[in-house]
């Protein structure tokens, strides 16, 4: 096997009490060519202090603020490539454990899967480790949602087969640096929440495949870190969705599915009326406006990305679920 340096970026806020299993962890790994960049989003708890002091080697970059996960990646990306000329990019939560060979099966995969260009993992649940937290993202074929397939299921081997697939949960993920090359990074306009969707689609578009493989195993804390509201979780999805939705589209597959995006918003808003209240509910059409209202300022990323697209609207289709 090739050691060649993996750049594994982990961004954090707020994220101290998650970082030393999340860092020995992977100095634990049976694959040592790696280097650890975090990304600290202006954290006020201890994040820094705890990490220079205990893991000096760690390559600390910070900002004063929040930036969001997509800056906070995006920073960690480039310093990758730029100044370690990293081959390949895993891009980490600061909630997760690693399996001891985590790295060494993405390499390994790599290797023998040539045509992957990204690489989904099983992600498990940290605290019920027999229940699936994320294995690959995908968009549903009746009703063009996103969602993270398996997520709270029993693991019974339903997703053990290693496959191509729509995309990766960016909070466990390897990329290949020509991935990010020809893409482009993370949309900052994000800010947090459905960016990975949104890059795994560009990605897909650009003609990238990414590839399951289920014997690649860490564990979750799904939502350890984060530190927002639901409500506030919940107007980023709806803005991002409608933003994910007018940029990577092909025109003929944005026509088609108007009727099922006017149809799963309704049901949402239903749901989130009837489950957490007039609040939640709120949030959620405030986010849904706020998407509408600056949906023009997407056109001209739609416009850069079906230019570059090299695939057809039936291949896209075809990675619907």
């Amino acid at each position: 096997m090739n050691e060649v340096l993996i750049s594994i970026i982990i961004p954090n806020y707020n994220g101290m009490e998650h970082l030393g299993t999340c860092f020995e962890s992977i100095h634990k790994q049976n694959y040592q060519s790696f280097k650890i960049i975090m990304v600290d989003n202006g954290s006020e708890d201890d994040s820094l202090n705890f990490t220079k002091n205990n893991f000096p080697e760690i390559d600390l970059e910070s900002f004063n603020y929040n930036t969001g996960f997509a800056k906070a990646v995006n920073e960690g990306i480039k310093l990758a490539l730029e100044k370690y000329k990293s081959p390949y990019i895993l891009l980490l939560n600061n909630d997760t454990e690693l399996k001891a060979d985590f790295l060494s099966i993405a390499i390994d995969t790599f290797e023998k899967v040539p045509e992957a260009d990204i690489l989904a993992v099983k992600m498990m649940n940290f605290y019920s480790r027999d229940t699936l937290d994320d294995t690959g993202n995908f968009i549903t074929k009746k009703g063009g949602t996103p969602y993270p397939r398996g997520n709270t299921q029993k693991d019974i081997g339903q997703y053990d087969t290693a496959e191509f697939i729509f995309g990766a949960c960016a909070g466990a993920a390897f990329y290949k640096k020509q991935v990010f090359e020809k893409t482009g990074l993370f949309d900052e306009d994000f800010f947090a929440y459905l960016e990975d969707i949104d890059f795994s689609f560009r990605a897909q578009l650009c003609g990238f495949k990414c590839y399951y493989q289920p014997k690649d195993v860490c564990y979750h804390k799904r939502g350890g870190s984060t530190v927002s509201t639901f409500k506030f979780q919940v107007k980023m999805n709806e803005r991002n969705v409608i933003w994910l939705r007018i940029k990577n589209y092909p025109l003929l597959l944005y026509i088609l599915y108007q009727p099922f995006f006017v149809i799963s918003r309704t049901i949402k808003f239903f749901l989130l009326f009837k489950n957490y209240g007039f609040k939640t509910f709120a949030a959620a059409l405030w986010g849904y406006f706020l998407g509408l209202f600056k949906i023009f300022s997407q056109i001209p990323k739609r416009i850069k990305i079906q230019k570059n697209k090299s695939v057809s609207s039936k291949y896209i289709f075809s990675l619907f679920r």
